[in-house]
């Protein structure tokens, strides 16, 4: 029995013995640790050099809140469109695709012409005119002429030979030989707006004006004569397919057409052509051969030479956004700016949201 006892108190101190190294060595690695962490924490502060992970986001060219007020079909499938704060855009796939171009300028601009894919010209708010040589890399602003009250230009058209011609408030009607580099006002003010002009032959012009009014100069611009026409609302827009025939579109669906070269002028109502809302801006399709209009609420328009056929409809079912300009290509369809950018096929009516 006392063997037994003996054995039994010897496992117990082994056992105790056993029990005072294990605690000995957790306190151990307790008081290491912190140091441990320290030491680790000190490494890591100077030998790992932290990499900031950060993802560019990228803004569309064509912003939701963006208006694209003017466009240019340069050539081939290059198109320049302007808008508001100064922007300038360029596409070289039809306007499915679109890069910004920097410009000199915060102000809207409202619209843009082009006479190959180096020269173009910019117009806008405040009077601002801008130009480029290079296809859009640098654009410059220019002098021009400014009235002491208003100074906005709405529309401008370029000619062979470096000719264009720009129209805005208070009667502005201005004219360059330059390809923009200078610009002559070629009549006096007048208190009211010259929306949109255009060049028929060498020495006729037409502008669409408010209030029903047609502006005709048959002296390459030097004189005018206005024709009070029977449209009770402003024209925006004027377009010939000859030097006879002629086609201006304004507000409340306005539609007034001549066919002997503005010596008469055919007033369409509404409730002929379909058309209410306000019409912006009008071109000839050789294509299709028809007149197509584009305006606001994603109405537009298409109507026969003769004016006997009129079609009025949405560009589509859910864009029901306004447009400003529209320029027609050689394949049946056209493109339009405005709230959003898109491409309309005349023929089978479907429409191709570019942006928004």
């Amino acid at each position: 029995m006392s063997e037994n006892n003996t054995a039994v108190e010897q496992m117990s101190g082994t056992s105790k013995a056993a029990d005072s190294i294990g605690q000995k060595f957790a306190k151990l690695i307790l008081s290491i640790m912190p140091w441990a962490i320290v030491g680790t924490l000190l490494w890591a502060g100077i030998f790992v050099k932290p990499t900031a992970v950060i993802e560019e986001v990228i803004p569309p060219v064509i912003n939701v809140r963006d208006n694209i007020f003017g466009l240019s079909h340069v050539d081939a499938d290059i198109y320049m469109a302007v808008g508001n704060y100064g922007k300038v855009i360029i596409s070289t796939d039809k306007g499915i695709t679109w890069n910004n171009q920097i410009t000199p300028t915060e102000a809207h601009l409202q619209d843009i012409t082009s006479w190959d894919e180096k020269y173009s010209v910019a117009v806008g708010n405040d009077g601002v005119t801008l130009r480029t040589e290079d296809g859009g890399k640098t654009w410059v602003e220019v002098e021009s002429p400014k009235s002491d009250t208003a100074n906005k230009l709405l529309r401008v058209h370029s000619y062979p030979n470096g000719e264009a011609w720009a129209v805005g408030e208070m009667g502005m009607i201005l004219q360059s030989t330059d390809y923009g580099k200078t610009w002559n006002q070629m009549r006096e003010e007048e208190d009211v707006f010259m929306n949109d002009i255009v060049r028929v032959d060498d020495t006729t012009l037409y502008i669409a004006g408010e209030f029903g009014l047609i502006f005709k100069s048959t002296d390459n611009g030097k004189t005018w004569k206005d024709t009070q026409t029977d449209s009770p609302n402003s024209f925006t827009a004027v377009a010939f397919r000859t030097p006879q025939e002629g086609v201006v579109v304004g507000l409340g669906g306005s539609i007034v057409a001549t066919q002997d070269g503005g010596e008469t002028w055919t007033y369409i109502k509404p409730e002929t052509s379909g058309m209410t809302e306000h019409l912006m801006d009008v071109d000839w399709s050789e294509n299709t051969n028809q007149w197509i209009a584009v305006g606001n609420k994603g109405k537009w328009i298409k109507f026969s030479a003769d004016l006997t056929q009129f079609d009025s409809r949405n560009l589509s079912d859910t864009d029901l956004t306004s447009h400003t300009e529209l320029a027609i290509d050689g394949d049946g369809s056209f493109l339009s700016v405005g709230q959003t950018v898109g491409s309309m096929d005349i023929k089978s009516n479907a429409w191709t949201l570019f942006a928004d």
